[in-house]
């Protein structure tokens, strides 16, 4: 097995930053201490799934379109392997990451396996137990390599350590989520002037996605839905040519990262003349909204929120247009936010996790397939220790 070629990186982070990374490690390590594990495996698969992975490190990966085929093995992964009490390292699949990275030692190989093996060998720990975190995205054939290569190795799932550590955000994170959430009310204030009949979804995409980016937004995304296309939660064309006509209905979601944290915003409204069904249908989405995030305090089990929602849709007599515990079309009420756009707990029937402070989480009620079009409205709230804080300061009611 070859020793692989790494570099080393010198950091030129601020000390706030570096002091963040040094406590996630900490905590990681009392985590692993009590759990048994000599090392950890912190998986992360690009595009998306990569929130742990950049908790730990700062790092995302690229690339993960290349098939395994002969000795090229987990492209699109990167993993940062973490003894209980020796230094970190971070394994990459190409040659291309962050300049700035907390961790100094970055490893790049074709068969990441091999990688993985050769650095817990080097490190003596190879027939202890070393726990993994993101055993639901890795495939199939790359976790049978890891195996084979590592045949003295126990490996445990252990995806809970940094999806719990993550739920909570730290007063760091905090201050750049509410940074994001601020730049999504800049947002949502000038897309409401902007919004008029006349203007195509397409119009309104790009209005959205290029105030963003001005912005300092990076990975910026946008829907728009109008009229008929408004009665489905999402579409597989998040905006069309279609031109907004007097009395469509109309939802517009406003997405992207910023630092590297999600925002995560819905608008609806009703363009020109508003009918009276409409105004019910409107009306009572925020009245969910405000009611669920009125429920929202430390120990609530996420579950119980959706209850809230789907019992006062009921009441107004839409027994089949909110969410799939009430009949409905749409998925959930809502989820946590952070690193990744959907992180847990997931707001739906099920979810038993208890809300916790410092989570950030985005309360999206809809009512959709009303026969006169279908909305959704979502804020980013906190939960504090007292109850909860909404995050956006913009008018939700454009009504």
């Amino acid at each position: 097995m070859k020793l692989p070629a790494f570099y080393t990186k010198e950091n030129e982070m601020d000390s706030a930053l570096i002091g963040e990374y040094e406590a996630r490690l900490a905590n990681v390590r009392k985590e692993m201490a009590k759990r048994g594990f000599n090392g950890l495996l912190v998986f992360g698969l690009a595009p998306r799934r990569v929130g742990d992975l950049m908790y730990l490190t700062g790092h995302q990966p690229l690339l993960p379109g290349h098939p395994r085929r002969y000795g090229f093995k987990g492209r699109g992964y990167s993993v940062i392997f973490v003894p209980l009490q020796q230094e970190p390292c971070l394994l990459t699949t190409t040659p291309f990451f962050e300049k700035e990275l907390f961790i100094k030692e970055v490893i790049y190989g074709d068969d990441l396996p091999e990688e993985i093996a050769t650095s817990v060998i080097l490190r003596g720990i190879e027939k202890k137990d070393i726990g993994i975190v993101g055993m639901d995205i890795l495939g199939v054939s790359l976790y049978e390599d890891l195996k084979r290569n590592l045949p003295r190795t126990r490996f445990v799932a252990a995806d809970d350590i940094v999806m719990n550590l993550r739920a909570s955000k730290s007063p760091y994170e905090l201050a750049i989520m509410r940074r994001g959430a601020g730049i999504a009310d800049e947002v949502s204030d000038l897309l409401r002037d902007f919004l008029k009949v006349g203007v195509t979804e397409n119009d309104v995409y790009r209005f959205i996605v290029g105030e963003l980016t001005k912005r300092g937004v990076t990975g910026a995304f946008a829907t728009c839905q109008s009229g008929e296309r408004s009665e489905s939660a999402y579409d597989l064309s998040p905006a069309t040519d279609k031109v907004i006509a007097s009395g469509d209905m109309v939802h517009m979601e406003i997405n992207g990262k910023y630092q590297g944290y999600m925002i995560d915003v819905c608008r609806s409204t009703v363009v020109g003349a508003i009918s009276d069904r409409q105004r019910l249908v409107l009306d009572t989405a925020l009245l969910m909204f405000h009611e669920a995030v009125g429920g929202m305090r430390p120990g609530v089990y996420a579950e119980d929120l959706e209850k809230i929602s789907g019992e006062i849709a009921l009441r107004h007599g839409f027994d089949s247009n909110h969410t799939r515990s009430f009949n409905g079309p749409a998925t959930f009420l809502g989820h946590a936010i952070g690193l990744g756009v959907d992180e847990p707990p997931v707001v739906a029937a099920g979810d038993m996790t208890q809300l916790t402070e410092g989570m950030v989480i985005t309360i999206e009620p809809g009512l959709y397939m009303t026969g006169c079009g279908g909305c959704r409205i979502e804020d980013e709230i906190l939960v504090t220790p007292e109850g909860s804080e909404n995050l956006n300061r913009s008018e939700n009611k454009w009504w």
